[in-house]
């Protein structure tokens, strides 16, 4: 352990035995690190957040009433429901987008998360509000707002995640949430 902040988390997959080369909190790759886990290989892979909110008001997308369905119903794979989110047909703006779209941190392979990620994210705030309050024009998570999750429930209603208590609950897609990007490593 490095400073006695690796961190695997509980029931994150096989082949997590062992020390790790980065842990939660630690910038990199753009942004703030807040998971961890080592594939059956023994690869380090890990979940990154970007170090401000995109916008802090934005609709789920303009195309409000119409379901996308299971290619963007994932609650584990933001990127897969971004990038179906973006190609529908009349699609002009959405959370995905500004996710997909941003070069945040010198990185261009950002998304809008899944409901699990914000997940994951919310259960690491402590560390990782920690690390981007030391960082110079960096905003932590507010815990006064709802994030928009990249993860549809139906025709008129996707996924976000209230960080005030921590919980998930669906919402119309024309609501105004705050947005926040990921990334993967």
């Amino acid at each position: 352990m490095s400073n006695g902040q690796n961190y695997i988390a509980a029931g994150s997959g096989v082949g997590t035995g062992g020390s790790l080369t980065h842990y939660i909190g630690e910038q990199f790759g753009g942004g703030v690190i807040f998971h961890l886990w080592k594939d059956a290989q023994g690869v380090e892979h890990g979940l990154i957040v970007d170090k401000t909110d995109l916008i802090i008001s934005q609709a789920w997308s303009n195309i409000d009433q119409t379901l996308i369905g299971p290619s963007a119903q994932s609650s584990w794979d933001g990127l897969n429901n971004s990038n179906t989110i973006v190609v529908q047909a009349g699609h002009t703006n959405s959370a995905a987008a500004l996710c997909l779209n941003s070069t945040n941190g010198g990185q261009s392979d950002w998304y809008l998360p899944s409901i699990d990620e914000l997940n994951l994210l919310w259960n690491n705030r402590f560390n990782v509000n920690k690390s981007l309050s030391t960082n110079v024009g960096a905003t932590v998570l507010t815990t006064l707002a709802s994030y928009w999750s990249s993860t549809e429930y139906g025709d008129s209603f996707a996924w976000n995640f209230y960080f005030s208590y921590g919980y998930t609950f669906c919402l119309s897609k024309n609501n105004a949430f705050y947005v926040r990007a990921v990334r993967a490593f």
